[in-house]
């Protein structure tokens, strides 16, 4: 192990992105401690389990053969009033030979001491990565693997997976598993991985739709039925998705309409189908896919999808009869309104 001389006495590492807070743990313990010490200067302290008194007292003690000792608290914002004013009667004068790493998911309520900590620690927020960032991560994590990817594999995979880092590496870790050997990783090694359980599920009814397949289409609709929850995104809340599903059922297969619609409007009026992920907005699979699926449909039966996935679930909402055999009704309704060859005349 790499001793490092430049450890503070106290971190303070929260935000919402717990695995860059899991990371930097990871990496302040290597350079504290080798795993040998580990044993008997390592101490990890939960807020909603452990005492002030508790950490303290561990914290002033000397380490056992070894130069520091590690005191973690996790969940640091759980702690009561009284055991952060002992922390903070520590902090004020803390040992030199511990190291003290506090964590939580917000700031609160130690953010009105933060100065206090500053004076003699680091305090460290690590908020969710967005944008540029998030991109630049992903393709980092890839390249430490010996491995390049595609930046529309990286669009699909976050918009899939959503944003969460832990999400993200697990996912990745199955990906550089499936590719073996190969160094390039496309958007259909990302597809063959993390579609099943992510979009595919109102895809595979739109699909079904689209080709007039009822019994594919109710065999989507009632795996999505029984397994309570639709997962359009990871990062969606929980709350929104558990016990229910018809309802974002319903807006999903309304919205999904509308953006095969929007496709099929902006590509007829603009000069191709590569000019459609910027002029609406959308991520360039995203586009193809939906160019894919919009070949089952028309214009008209695409409006008339819309008004009838409003329809149910206005009925829904005026308890006009049982939500599964409403929402049953509709998958039938739209099957039987779509007719792939005939639009394909038209169109």
């Amino acid at each position: 192990m790499k001793r490092q001389e430049d450890i503070y006495p106290i971190y303070f590492l929260y935000g919402a992105e717990s695995f860059l807070i899991e990371k930097e743990v990871e990496d302040l313990l290597d350079r504290v401690l080798s795993q040998k010490e580990r044993g008997l200067n390592l101490h990890i302290f939960r807020g909603d389990e452990n005492t002030g008194q508790e950490i303290v007292q561990t914290a002033k003690s000397f380490p056992m053969f070894s130069r520091y000792r590690f005191v973690l608290i996790k969940e640091a914002d759980q702690l009561s009033e009284d055991s952060i004013e002992r922390i903070l009667n520590y902090i004020r004068t803390p040992s030199n030979t511990t190291c003290l790493v506090i964590c939580g998911h917000t700031a609160s309520p130690w953010k009105r001491y933060f100065k206090e900590i500053e004076k003699i620690g680091k305090v460290v927020e690590f908020q969710r990565l967005k944008g540029k960032a998030l991109v630049s991560w992903i393709r980092r994590r890839i390249e430490e693997r010996g491995k390049t990817i595609t930046a529309e594999a990286i669009d699909y995979l976050i918009d899939v997976v959503g944003d969460h880092l832990n999400d993200l590496e697990n996912n990745m870790e199955k990906i550089i598993l499936n590719v073996g050997q190969k160094r390039m990783i496309s958007l259909a090694d990302i597809e063959e991985i993390v579609s099943e359980v992510r979009l595919s599920t109102i895809f595979d009814l739109t699909d079904a739709i689209g080709e007039r397949n009822l019994e594919r289409a109710l065999r989507v609709l009632d795996k999505a039925l029984e397994s309570k929850s639709i997962q359009f995104r990871k990062d969606e809340e929980v709350s929104k998705r558990k016990d229910d599903p018809i309802p974002l059922l319903l807006s999903m297969m309304a919205k999904q309409y509308w953006n095969i619609w929007k496709v099929k409007e902006t590509i007829s009026s603009k000069r191709g189908e590569e000019f459609a992920p910027n002029e609406i907005g959308m991520k360039t699979w995203n586009v193809r896919k939906l160019v894919e699926q919009g070949r089952n449909f028309s214009k008209s039966s695409l409006i008339e999808g819309i008004l009838k996935c409003h329809q149910t679930d206005l009925a829904i909402k005026k308890g006009r009869g049982p939500k599964d055999l409403l929402i049953e009704k509709l998958i039938i309704d739209l099957c039987r309104a779509n007719n792939p060859a005939s639009f394909q005349k038209k169109e």
